[in-house]
């Protein structure tokens, strides 16, 4: 279960944890084939980069954006005031605390979890259907202006929303539908969310994770890291680093993708590490469906050869259950959306 502490009153119990004999590490110096994609109108052949996009996302899940469009500036601007906001003291950081259970508000991310420690902490807010940003900067920011946080972060999160957009309807394509044929679930009610995520020095890395291994529950990802390396994708059961370029987005499928296009996108498991030297940042948004939208392949992606593998479900549905099982502890929530399984129950 998540809890509130600062990772800094935690580091005691590293030292129980450090008596415990330590696993072996397997080399991990491989490089990850990670695409570069440039989206600009002046990019090259259009053809050429729906194919590549929709390759990538068939193989690894995972690719990164260049020439997205979104002002370098106004990256900067929001990933200041995510570090203006983690500066905060605890007792004003707890104002917007985020309860078990909760989607939105602050989160030190120090529990354990198996062997290793959670070192991180974390704040989510919400853009679409109703913004909740405003409201949580009213209490972070009282004795200041909220505003600067809140203009920052709206505008941030407006702009990759249309990235994610035009990311979609790229995808789409590549998948042979016609570029809007997943428009509906970009409608008014859609979900638009961020997670700033913020990961201190640790003075154990080698006991402790920045978030546990993980799928993304969502349509898309769409991710801006800082120059410190931690994201790691895990390709044919080995886990790979992604290298940071503050100039690009990480974008990555989400499980509700990989339904919709009849698993011929992937989405796969990723985690974040951490390091004794250097804090790290990154912001991910997210992109979804309204909460009542049926998720299901469209009949064009289902044949003899390639037959349907999950049930309709809503992105409700979905969410009840996306944080109550999990691939690391054997509990596969996919398990619980598959069409034989809904046709044998």
């Amino acid at each position: 279960m998540e809890g509130t502490s600062h990772p800094d009153t935690s580091i005691k119990r590293f030292k129980e944890m450090a008596r415990a004999p330590k696993e072996k590490k397997k080399n991990r110096r491989r490089r990850f084939g990670f695409q570069d994609f440039p989206i600009s109108r002046d990019s090259g052949p259009y053809s050429e980069l729906v194919k590549a996009m929709a390759k990538a996302c068939q193989r690894w899940g995972f690719f990164q954006v260049l020439n997205h469009g979104v002002d370098q500036a106004l990256i900067q601007r929001c990933e200041a005031e995510a570090h203006r906001m983690f500066q905060l003291p605890l007792d004003v950081k707890e104002r917007v605390h985020r309860p078990p259970g909760a989607s939105f508000g602050y989160g030190a991310n120090t529990w354990v979890n198996q062997k290793v420690m959670h070192w991180a902490e974390s704040f989510h807010m919400q853009l679409h259907p109703t913004s909740n940003i405003h409201d949580m900067a009213a209490k972070l920011f009282a004795e200041s202006d909220p505003n600067q946080f809140s203009s920052a972060v709206e505008e941030y999160m407006a702009a990759v929303d249309g990235l994610a957009r035009r990311l979609l309807e790229l995808l789409t394509e590549g998948l042979g539908l016609e570029p809007g044929h997943f428009n509906q679930y970009l409608e008014k009610e859609r979900m638009i969310s961020m997670r700033f995520n913020f990961y201190p020095p640790c003075p154990e890395p080698s006991l402790a994770i920045g978030l546990r291994a993980h799928t993304d529950p969502h349509l898309l990802t769409i991710l801006h890291q800082d120059s410190v390396a931690g994201l790691q994708v895990q390709i044919d059961g080995k886990w790979i680093p992604v290298k940071p370029r503050p100039d690009c987005f990480v974008v990555n499928i989400g499980d509700l993708f990989q339904v919709l296009s009849n698993t011929m996108y992937k989405s796969v498991l990723h985690r974040a590490v951490v390091n004794s030297s250097s804090q790290r940042l990154s912001l991910a948004c997210f992109l979804n469906p309204p909460l009542n939208a049926t998720v299901a392949a469209p009949p064009e992606l289902i044949t003899p050869e390639w037959p349907q593998i999950y049930r309709p479900f809503t992105w409700l549905e979905y969410l009840e259950n996306a944080y109550l099982y999990h691939p690391i502890t054997g509990a596969d929530r996919h398990e619980r959306f598959f069409l034989s399984t809904a046709a044998s129950s």
